[in-house]
């Protein structure tokens, strides 16, 4: 059994793909990830043989994600020449699907397409015949009233959805609060592979003074409202120094909260990374107390999320703090601070005592919060319905 995973932003999720993968290994897959790159004026189309690394076996590095416990092999690759209004896509989507089926896999699966998906359906009607499509909405599409072209991205992916479902075998999907899935879509939590996460010791914070290291894993949005944590760092009036990192990918709102940052006098508090690979991400947290969740408020709608840096967080051993509910934890999950009051400010010294409390109470909640992880935010449930419902 082989299945191939298609993610358009490997660099950036490439993580989320091989947890994935990993889970479907698990059940005897062959498993293979491709991407489509935009290249020097083309398009470079690359499929990797993704091979998953047993704990007891050394690992073997990859630079372009940092992900530890996986080989990475390119098995083919094709350079497409662009063309006007980006019609090369047809030809670099064709090229995936060609190789699929010439190669026998059982299962095709996409990671949303957004706007590309009007160059991947025109093929879908031929691959289905060679193989099984799943296609996974991490966010289910909404109007984000502060960016009208996402919105418009969003209803036209949506439509042309529609128009080629009947060849999907399965629409799986992050169902939010504000969401309306269809009755077949199977809804999920997003999730994590364990074995890219080390047990740290609880760092010291000993002293009155000592600095308080906060991690904020982020791929910054406008209704993310990153930006409160910098007013919260303002604000705050309590003894410890603090100590911001920030791991995001550039965009035009992580340079906004750059410059806000240095509007508002905390830049010297903060430290802006760019993108990290999840190793990265690892070590760093060695020496972090606390993680920074999602901070959205009620004028955008979302007020329920199953983001995977909450379950980064859980399997770092970092006690979090976040505006939004989270399905994948407990009500009364002792390390997940939920701002009940989702608009207010952000009291960094209320969520300090209350770290203070559990490091006093719970000196052993790195290597719980990691158990937990184990157990419960891994992909193998999703993964065994996916071939329970692909029939494979």
């Amino acid at each position: 059994m082989k299945i191939l995973s298609i993610n358009l932003w490997f660099d950036k999720y490439g993580h989320k793909t091989l947890a994935q993968l990993k889970s479907f290994s698990q059940f005897g897959y062959d498993t293979y990830a491709a991407t489509i790159i935009d290249k020097d004026g083309a398009l470079l189309c690359e499929i990797y043989r993704i091979k998953c690394v047993k704990e007891d076996e050394t690992r073997i590095n990859a630079p372009e994600n940092g992900n530890e416990a996986y080989e990475i092999e390119i098995t083919a690759s094709a350079l497409i020449e662009k063309e006007a209004f980006g019609a090369a896509y047809f030809g670099a989507f064709r090229y995936l699907f060609d190789h699929a089926c010439d190669n026998d896999f059982d299962i095709v699966y996409f990671r949303r397409l957004m706007s590309k998906i009007a160059y991947a359906a025109p093929h879908f009607k031929h691959l289905s015949k060679h193989c099984s499509i799943v296609y996974e909405i991490p966010t289910f599409p909404f109007d984000v009233p502060a960016n009208k072209l996402y919105a418009l991205r969003d209803k036209l992916e949506m439509l042309i959805y529609r128009s080629c479902k009947k060849y999907i075998s399965v629409t799986s999907c992050c169902l939010y609060q504000h969401g309306r899935p269809d009755d077949d879509w199977l809804l999920f939590e997003n999730g994590i592979d364990i074995s890219n996460y080390t047990i740290h010791d609880v760092p010291p914070l000993d002293a009155p003074d000592s600095t308080v290291n906060l991690l904020m894993i982020a791929n910054m949005q406008s209704w993310h409202r990153s930006e409160r944590i910098l007013h919260a760092l303002k604000d705050y009036t309590g003894a410890h120094k603090l100590h911001l990192i920030v791991a995001s990918p550039e965009s035009d709102e992580y340079r906004a909260m750059q410059r806000l940052a240095n509007e508002l006098g905390v830049a010297e508090m903060i430290d802006f990374n760019g993108f990290l690979p999840i190793s990265k991400i690892n070590e760093i947290a060695e020496t972090c107390h606390l993680a920074v969740g999602q901070l959205s408020g009620s004028e955008y709608g979302v007020m329920e999320t199953h983001a995977i840096k909450h379950k980064d967080y859980c399997a770092l051993g970092l006690p979090m703090f976040s505006t939004c509910t989270d399905t994948s934890f407990p009500d009364d999950y002792p390390y997940y601070y939920f701002l009940k009051d989702t608009d207010a400010d952000i009291n960094l010294d209320e969520i300090i005592q209350w770290y203070e409390k559990i490091r006093s109470e719970h000196p052993g909640h790195r290597r719980e919060m990691y158990e937990h992880a184990k157990k419960n935010l891994q992909y193998n449930g999703y993964a065994e319905e996916i071939i329970r419902r692909t029939g494979h």
